[in-house]
């Protein structure tokens, strides 16, 4: 076999390659959208039915592909708003932010909240970007609203779960837990209730 033969089969082996590599890539993406757009729709079905309810609404009740949403999270630095699923599954990281570990949201104690850190900065993202001081709004299943300041942010190994432990007994906290370096460890990003 000559030399230009061999030289066309490995030009066509890789021109294949690219083509699958690239619809994989399109795909996630498209899967990527679909998600953001329906967790975007959950929210804006909260926001419409609060509008348009006189009476104080006694619970959200939405849902994501059969997943219990248990409240929202939002954090206006980053512009982050998502609804929060009630389990954390391989699934559910996909779909939304999910309630990894404690208490029900707005709750004495802390509660964990996983997200997946996506390279185009949606779900936990741009969580990176937060500070020491800055504020995580909870809203649970009664529409209550809760503010939450920033108090302490690092890095764990995978396998470290102290994270889910309150830092302070008989307070209200929130973690936000999220890989980083590569999936190699986790950012940690703790919060406490505070009148802000």
């Amino acid at each position: 076999m000559s030399k230009i033969k061999i030289y066309k089969i490995i030009l066509i082996c890789l021109i294949i390659a690219a083509i699958i590599i690239g619809a994989l890539v399109v795909i996630k993406y498209f899967n990527l959208y679909k998600n953001e757009t329906e967790a975007k729709q959950v929210i804006a079905n909260i926001k419409e039915e609060l509008k348009n309810n006189d009476e104080p609404i006694k619970e959200i009740n939405q849902q994501i592909q059969g997943n219990k949403v248990v409240g929202i999270i939002k954090i206006p630095k980053i512009e982050l708003e998502y609804p929060i699923l009630e389990t954390t599954t391989k699934e559910t990281l996909n779909l939304s932010i999910t309630k990894f570990w404690g208490n029900q949201i707005n709750e004495i104690g802390n509660v964990s909240l996983a997200g997946h850190n996506n390279l185009n900065g949606t779900m936990f993202g741009k969580t990176k970007k937060l500070q020491v001081g800055d504020v995580i709004e909870l809203t649970d299943i009664q529409n209550v609203t809760l503010k939450y300041k920033v108090f302490k942010m690092y890095i764990i190994d995978p396998n470290d779960i102290s994270c889910i432990l309150p830092e302070q007994e008989g307070t209200r906290e929130v973690t936000l837990i999220t890989c980083t370096n590569g999936n190699k460890n986790r950012l940690i990003v703790k919060a406490r209730e505070q009148n802000i």
